[in-house]
């Protein structure tokens, strides 16, 4: 009786502290197998390419004046979090797996899955967050760009995300130390939800102040005003990107519970791990969506990295009677 009490675990995905049924674990050793090898063979790769691409996003800010406005402090917020992602989430994702591969390890793996699944928690509402607060100021500044411009700051920004952070923090300690698992899964699904909601509903206004603007914008004779738009509409078209690219690498995690509900068989745990694997995936792509929608940005990492200059820019230094007409131009589509 003693020796079969103190066998028992979770076979599959979910560990524990406890001794384990070695017997029970290699039954399913294939299993095991092919889903620990796939999963390593997924997140490492990628982890790799978002700890470079979000620390290449971050020096690059830092390190230009010119960029260092409330937009890009903001997604300097985003690619820190995506950093996190590569430099802990996924690690520590590719090492619970590991320690489930092998019979000697299985049995003690328990505190790893833990501490993955805190840094799945932080860095995912973390995303979330971020992303919240970066489509209300976008709204803002799309809806009153010269206002926007004058009355909010760099420091600001940084003050708000830093509390907003905090806060966030504070509520995933207090899920390990002061809530129970029932209440903590009925906070984190409202949480969830609600994000998701606020989310969907900011982008919606901000697509009507985008139209809106568009057409004032036409027949606007303010020819300053009219380029502060256009840089504010840029960027938070951008946001509108990052916001689809969140979307479409949740939608797995997504469809995968509302399919399998919450079964405990391998099946549905197969699924889930790879559905989280997608939602880790969008740390290497942000990066990716940051260089493609920022010109002043792509030129900025090119010189600090690379040390050459674009086309337009050797010929600005061969024609400085053209730079006026040239950076007007510019102006309009280098910011994010």
């Amino acid at each position: 009786m003693t020796k079969n009490s103190s066998n028992e675990i979770l076979p599959t995905n979910q560990t524990s502290s406890l001794p384990c049924n070695l017997d029970m674990m290699l039954d399913s050793m294939s299993y095991h197998y092919h889903l620990n090898i796939s999963i390593i063979a997924i997140n490492t790769p990628f982890a790799v390419f978002a700890i470079f691409s979000n620390i290449v996003i971050i020096i690059t800010v830092y390190k230009n004046r010119e960029l260092r406005i409330p937009a890009n402090i903001l997604l300097c917020c985003l690619a820190l979090t995506d950093l996190m992602v590569g430099l802990v989430t996924q690690p520590l994702f590719i090492a619970w797996r590991l320690m489930l591969h092998f019979s000697s390890t299985i049995c003690s793996s328990g505190l790893l899955h833990s501490l993955y699944e805190a840094f799945l928690y932080l860095c995912t509402g973390g995303s979330f967050l971020c992303l919240a607060y970066l489509s209300t100021d976008r709204s803002i500044a799309v809806s009153r760009p010269l206002q926007y411009r004058a009355n909010v700051t760099t420091n600001q920004t940084a003050r708000n995300m830093a509390i907003l952070w905090a806060i966030w923090i504070g509520f995933i300690v207090l899920r390990y130390v002061g809530i129970d698992e029932n209440s903590n899964q009925i906070i984190t699904s409202v949480i969830a939800g609600l994000l998701v909601i606020y989310l969907l509903v900011v982008q919606v206004v901000l697509m009507v102040y985008l139209k809106r603007n568009s057409i004032h914008s036409m027949h606007s004779g303010e020819n300053g005003a009219l380029i502060v738009y256009r840089r504010e509409r840029r960027c938070a078209v951008t946001i509108v990107y990052i916001f689809l690219a969140l979307l479409l690498f949740l939608l797995p995690a997504v469809l995968v519970q509302i399919i399998t509900g919450f079964s405990s068989s391998n099946q549905s745990k197969t699924e889930m791990n790879f559905a989280i694997s997608a939602l880790l995936i969008n740390s290497s792509a942000n990066p990716l969506i940051y260089f493609w929608r920022s010109k002043d940005m792509r030129k900025a990492a090119r010189r600090l990295f690379v040390g050459t200059k674009d086309s337009s820019e050797r010929s600005n230094e061969i024609s400085p009677a053209g730079n006026s007409g040239s950076n007007l131009r510019r102006s309009e589509e280098d910011i994010v």
